[in-house]
C-alpha cells in the first residue's frame, strides 16, 4: 500500500471515531486516538507472551549485562523483567500512553521510575504531524528512567545517550507500531509505510546507535517473531540479515537462540503477519505456515 492510500485510509478511520467534539487537530487526534488502539491491542498480545514466560526469557539473554537501553516498552512487561533481574533501565518510547502503562506497573511492583516528557506534537495538515523533541536534559536517578523520543529521528536524543556512560547491553525486542506512524512526516520522508519497514528501520537505526553506546564486550539483542531456526539453512538466513544490519558498524553478530510462540487468537489481539524472508525458497500458502517462535539474535560490540 503507498503511503498516500494508506494516510487516506487512516484519515478515514479517524475521522469516523472523532466526532465534532474534539479540539484537536484531526491529525493530531488520528495520532493520539491509533496510539490508544495500539496499547489496547497490544496489551492482548503482551499477556498472550507473558503467559508463555517470554518475557523472563527475554530477559535472561541479557543476563549479566545489568545496564540496559531498552527500545521500546509497550505495556511494561519486558521493562520490569528485566528489572526483576537486577537491570537498571533506561527505555526510549515514543507512545505515551505506553509510558504511562509502564510506569504504573514498575511503581505498583516497587521499582523507582522516573519519566522524562520531551514532545510537542505539531499538526501540518489534516493527515500530517510533526514531533518535536526538546533535549533530554539532567535526570534523576531512579531504577527505570522511561524517556519520551523516538528511536528512529531524535538526534537530541541519540546525543544524549552518547554522553552517558556506556551500556552493558541493548534490548529491541517485539518492535511494533501505532497507524498514524507513517503520518509523522519525518517518518514519512523515510518511505517507510508499513509495520514491517518501521520494523527493519528502526532496527537498522539501533545497531548504528548500538556501535556508539555500548561499552566494549556490550551486547545488542534483537528478537522478533520468525519462522522457528529448526535448519542450518534457517539460521543461516536469519543471521546474514542481521549481519546485513550490522555491516555499517564495528557489531559481530554471535548468535541465535529461540523458544516456541503461540499467536495470541483473543479478541481485540493484533494479527500478525508473516512476510517470509526475500531469500527464502519457501512457497507458503495459508494452509502451509511455517512454525513460529521467538528468535533472539545477539551481536557483541569488540
Amino acid at each position: 500500500m503507498s503511503i498516500t492510500s494508506k494516510k487516506r485510509r487512516d484519515s478515514k478511520k479517524a475521522k469516523t471515531k472523532r466526532g465534532i467534539s474534539s479540539l484537536l487537530p484531526p491529525a493530531l487526534y488520528q495520532l493520539n486516538r491509533f496510539r490508544k488502539d495500539y496499547i489496547k491491542s497490544w496489551g492482548i498480545n503482551s499477556q498472550g507472551h507473558l503467559d508463555q514466560g517470554h518475557y523472563g526469557w527475554m530477559a535472561e539473554r541479557l543476563n549479566g549485562y545489568p545496564r540496559t537501553l531498552e527500545i521500546g516498552c509497550g505495556v511494561g512487561h519486558s521493562t520490569l523483567a528485566l528489572l526483576k533481574q537486577g537491570h537498571t533501565v533506561v527505555c526510549v518510547e515514543e507512545n505515551p500512553h505506553c509510558i504511562a502503562a509502564t510506569q504504573r506497573l514498575v511503581a505498583e511492583n516497587g521499582y523507582s521510575v522516573a519519566v522524562i516528557a520531551r514532545e510537542t506534537p505539531k499538526s501540518l495538515d489534516d493527515n500530517a504531524y510533526r514531533l518535536i523533541y526538546k533535549d533530554v536534559g539532567n535526570v534523576p536517578k531512579a531504577d527505570c528512567l522511561l524517556i519520551e523520543g523516538d528511536a528512529l529521528h531524535d538526534p537530541r536524543l541519540e546525543a544524549w545517550l552518547e554522553q552517558q556512560p556506556r551500556f552493558d547491553s541493548i534490548a529491541c525486542w517485539l518492535l511494533g507500531t501505532h497507524d498514524a506512524r507513517g503520518h509523522n512526516i519525518a517518518v514519512n520522508l523515510a518511505s517507510m509505510p508499513t509495520s514491517r519497514e518501521h520494523r527493519i528501520f528502526v532496527q537498522n537505526n539501533v545497531y548504528e546507535i548500538a556501535d556508539r553506546v555500548l561499552r566494549s564486550g556490550g551486547i545488542l539483542t534483537v528478537i522478533d517473531r520468525a519462522e522457528t531456526p529448526s535448519t542450518d539453512e534457517i539460521i543461516t538466513r536469519l543471521m546474514n540479515h542481521h549481519r546485513e544490519q550490522a555491516s555499517v558498524t564495528t557489531l559481530e553478530v554471535k548468535t541465535v537462540e529461540h523458544t516456541p510462540h503461540v499467536e495470541s487468537d483473543a479478541q481485540g489481539a493484533m494479527k500478525m503477519l508473516y512476510t517470509p524472508a526475500e531469500d527464502s525458497t519457501n512457497d507458503f500458502t495459508p494452509e502451509n505456515m511455517p512454525t513460529m517462535s521467538l528468535c533472539s539474535t545477539t551481536s557483541v560490540k569488540p
